[in-house]
């Protein structure tokens, strides 16, 4: 029984002092902005087959706030510039025309993260929370033509995704690679039964700079 009671002791002590350690609560934490860049794949969730994945990417700065032991919260605000590819099919002889979705804007997360700091120079991050897309321009493109797809051929001024990812951190450097889900229609057209709406995913390879 003693050793029972001696082993609880010192996994006690031992859990105690992982806690306040560094790995969990470092207590030079401190707020701080950071520049990113990112390349991002876009898909069209929920889309028509004539959708496929299309690139882009996006540049801007967040702050990173401390709350309580190693979480944060950080806002960001980036420019950002995604397409989405298409293949139309042609109704006389059954090939296709290429054609895009573009579409730019600025894009606002705000995340909510935790850091293990594994040494003083390395930590490794988990993250998740909402961001909201607030497009400015956005176009379709088939052939040689373009034209606005705002209005009437629905495409929203405003949609939100929901992120997840993780990210590590060495020295004043940052990677990451996160995911955003469609929460709400990106675009939302539907016309004589045809239906062209989609929701905006998102994989993002993010590199950055901490000040």
């Amino acid at each position: 029984m003693k050793k029972f009671i001696i082993s609880l002791i010192c996994l006690s002590t031992s859990m105690a002092a992982i806690a306040q350690s560094d790995l969990l609560y470092n207590p030079e934490n401190r707020a701080y902005f950071g520049a990113r860049i990112s390349l991002d794949i876009t898909s069209a969730a929920g889309g028509n087959e004539e959708y496929s994945n299309g690139a882009g990417f996006s540049f801007g700065a967040i702050y990173n706030i401390p709350l309580y032991m190693n979480l944060y919260f950080e806002p960001g605000l980036s420019i950002f510039y995604n397409t989405i590819d298409e293949d139309i099919p042609e109704a006389a002889n059954g090939d296709t025309i290429d054609g895009s979705v573009r579409n730019f804007g600025f894009r606002v997360p705000l995340s909510v993260g935790y850091h293990f700091d594994f040494t003083d120079n390395m930590q490794f991050t988990v993250f998740t929370g909402p961001q909201i897309n607030l497009s400015l321009k956005a176009t379709e493109h088939i052939g040689k033509d373009s034209y606005s797809i705002f209005g009437d051929h629905g495409f929203n001024h405003i949609d939100l995704q929901w992120g997840i990812g993780v990210g590590l951190s060495h020295g004043r450097y940052y990677a990451s690679i996160s995911g955003g889900i469609g929460l709400t229609k990106a675009r939302d057209f539907n016309l004589f039964g045809y239906n062209d709406s989609f929701r905006r995913n998102n994989l993002s390879i993010m590199l950055g700079y901490n000040f």
